[in-house]
């Protein structure tokens, strides 16, 4: 028996093409689903009996126009069996949108739509559109995404199936030197090399930010310390906002020239003030992990 409050482990995302399902499986499997698209009907009941209610784990599953077996007849005996073998935990997302919107979408990727063979595009979204008319009333989560931007849609989308959006964004920190070229995936990166370099003094130049002569030399730049200042003022307004928009996890980059004691030391440094502010941190130091390279 399912309590309340039971997390939703499977999301059924249907929808009028080109309205955005796909973006709703990418933004679920950000959230941890395991996202599986165009899964032929017939399938889909084994698989959930195996990876949901064996395995345990969260899987969204998109279903269109292009989906083998798609039916409104079909969908709505899934959907009925579904709600009786996980109750709250099974949600049915329909994503829509305007006639016009889906033109304007369509016109611009210049993809064609999974309709059109033999119809023209605004034949072709009328079909479907008409076609997907009645499985809307099917689902518990309609959403109309006409003029909306993918941020708002992300937000849209964990609010109504009641997916926390404001808890804590896990962060990633990486120290680097851009003799290497930047980390692939920082969102954010920032330039320590104003910073006073410890490579020039002898005493410190084997050691890196981790040793505390060198965090104690590079804090005594005030210039270096006032920059931190205003790089927390910074983060503390963006993580917010990428947080309440649902954002998955960022990552931070910190580099120098050589990426062994100024990058190290601001990496550290900011590292411990967003774990202060309740987010999980990971920290990497990209060129202290190899060995094989020397300021």
């Amino acid at each position: 028996m399912q309590t309340d409050d039971a997390p939703i482990r499977l999301v059924l995302v249907t929808g009028v093409s080109g309205a955005g399902h796909s973006t709703a499986l990418k933004i679920l499997e950000d959230h941890g689903f395991a996202a599986i698209d165009n899964l032929p009907i017939a399938l889909v009941d084994p698989l959930i009996a195996l990876e949901v209610e064996t395995g345990g784990r969260q899987i969204a599953i998109g279903l269109d126009a292009r989906t083998s077996g798609f039916s409104k007849t079909a969908l709505d005996t899934l959907a009925r069996n579904l709600r009786k073998r996980l109750s709250n935990q099974f949600r049915m997302v329909f994503v829509t949108a305007a006639h016009g919107d889906l033109m304007r979408r369509y016109n611009a990727t210049r993809r064609q739509h999974p309709l059109g063979a033999g119809l023209s595009l605004v034949a072709a979204i009328t079909a479907d559109m008409e076609r997907m008319d009645d499985i809307s009333a099917i689902a518990d989560v309609p959403i109309d995404t006409t003029n909306m931007a993918p941020v708002d849609m992300r937000r849209l989308l964990l609010e109504r199936l009641n997916l926390a959006t404001d808890t804590a964004m896990p962060v990633h920190i990486i120290s680097f030197s851009y003799r290497y070229g930047l980390p692939d995936t920082a969102d954010q990166i920032f330039d320590m090399r104003f910073a006073k370099n410890p490579h020039w003094d002898d005493a410190l130049r084997a050691q890196t930010g981790l040793d505390s002569d060198v965090a104690a030399y590079i804090a005594a730049d005030p210039v270096a310390r006032d920059v931190l200042t205003h790089i927390k003022r910074i983060l503390s307004e963006t993580l917010v906002r990428m947080r309440h928009e649902g954002r998955p996890h960022i990552t931070i980059g910190f580099g120098c020239t050589g990426g062994r004691h100024r990058s190290v030391w601001g990496a550290r440094h900011i590292a411990d003030w967003i774990a202060d502010q309740g987010h999980p941190v990971e920290i990497t130091h990209r060129e202290l992990n190899a060995k094989q390279r020397n300021e």
